[in-house]
């Protein structure tokens, strides 16, 4: 089965036009052109096979797959050129609505890429802290080693930062994720539609931020991972260098991160005058064991958002692009005020790792106060030309 997005003969131009279209690979009764007119397609080249039959199973669509398509990375998965010649085609839901559609299946998917990226990050990170544990080199400083002796490369502070610094994040990645599994439960089933309003909120401002915050660092965290090996890190054997390649298609799957980023503040904050955000964030400021610079971020970014992004943006003028300019840091700010909610809420499990409990507000989290000096550089230039900023 192929589901493709298509044009109707007489749909307007743009992604309004478009529609969804499942395509068998074999017609079994050849009712399918009949139920829906079939998408505009290249003519078939001159040699192209003529549909037949294969037995019982029906009419063999016209799809072909032109060429496999070579990657960097994910050898395993291939993906095709794939040219379908006027092939039967049945509509799915309404015509002019395939993107709408489409999307029911794209929501889920990013929620999927954020995990991939969480499960590559914690895949490089286990080859190379095993690594660090076996290999030796030079004496870590303060080393109580006899002379001449070297240690293990996990005792040098370069080596711990780098790895105490994806065990933050991939920590912190599992805690959101499995909130946003709860939530999709609680949207799907809670028996209270105020309940399931909340779930729904959560869903869709963090699946954004899930996905791109955590498809960067899988592939920038991956490649850290990489540096524990030195050289090494460059032969196959290892293993380490095809998370890196692995990990960079994530961060283009289901709308590149850049999209994400937009999706989140002009497409799902600022229309709503940043409500669902500021209800979101007053959601996490109240629960149990916030510490109080978890409070005070959350405070500030909020107060921030409403008094400067939304008035900035929703009214601007002179700069109709400005939350485009917004938009990354905006997103990578969330991020990070859902991964100190995350570790607040590691820190109160009897058994949290306290390493990368401190590795976060050591060397993740001033990344918040940059970001925040950022939109308030894009807010007060208030212009949308890249040399101003």
């Amino acid at each position: 089965m192929h589901l493709v997005l298509a044009r109707l003969p007489d749909a307007p131009p743009g992604p309004r036009g478009l529609s969804l279209f499942l395509v068998p690979k074999f017609d079994e009764d050849g009712s399918a052109g009949r139920r829906a007119g079939p998408p505009q397609a290249r003519p078939a080249p001159s040699g192209g096979s003529e549909p037949h039959e294969v037995g019982s199973v029906g009419v063999r669509s016209q799809v072909h797959c032109e060429r496999i398509e070579e990657k960097m990375g994910i050898h395993a998965s291939p993906t095709c050129v794939m040219r379908f010649d006027e092939a039967a085609a049945s509509l799915v839901g309404e015509p002019g609505k395939g993107l709408n559609a489409m999307f029911v299946m794209m929501n889920a998917a990013r929620l999927l890429v954020g995990l991939q990226g969480i499960g590559l990050l914690d895949a490089a990170w286990q080859k190379a802290n095993a690594y660090a544990q076996e290999r030796r080199q030079m004496r870590a400083p303060g080393s109580a080693s006899k002379a001449g002796a070297a240690d293990v490369i996990a005792l040098h502070p370069a080596i711990q930062r780098i790895l105490q610094t994806q065990r933050a994040w991939i920590d912190a990645g599992r805690v959101i994720a499995y909130r946003t599994a709860l939530e999709l439960d609680t949207q799907k089933h809670h028996p209270e539609a105020t309940q399931r309003d909340v779930a729904a909120r959560w869903c869709s401002l963090v699946t954004p931020v899930l996905k791109s915050a955590w498809t960067e660092q899988a592939f920038t965290g991956a490649s850290a991972c990489l540096q524990v090996f030195g050289g090494h890190g460059y032969v196959r054997e290892w293993g380490i260098e095809q998370h890196v390649r692995d990990a960079r298609v994530a961060m283009i799957y289901e709308g590149t991160n850049e999209i994400q980023a937009i999706d989140l503040l002009v497409r799902k904050t600022l229309p709503d005058g940043a409500l669902s955000l500021q209800g979101l964030l007053t959601e996490l400021e109240a629960e149990p064991g916030q510490s109080p610079r978890t409070r005070q971020a959350l405070q500030a970014f909020g107060a921030f958002v409403r008094e400067q992004v939304v008035p900035h943006t929703s009214a601007s003028d002179t700069a109709p692009d400005q939350a485009f300019w917004l938009a990354d840091d905006f997103l990578r700010a969330l991020a990070l005020l859902l991964m100190a909610w995350a570790w607040d809420r590691l820190a109160a499990a009897p058994q949290h790792n306290a390493t990368a409990h401190a590795a976060f507000w050591r060397w993740v989290w001033p990344e918040f106060g940059m970001r925040m000096s950022m939109m308030n550089t894009t807010v007060s230039v208030g212009q949308s030309a890249p040399a101003m900023l």
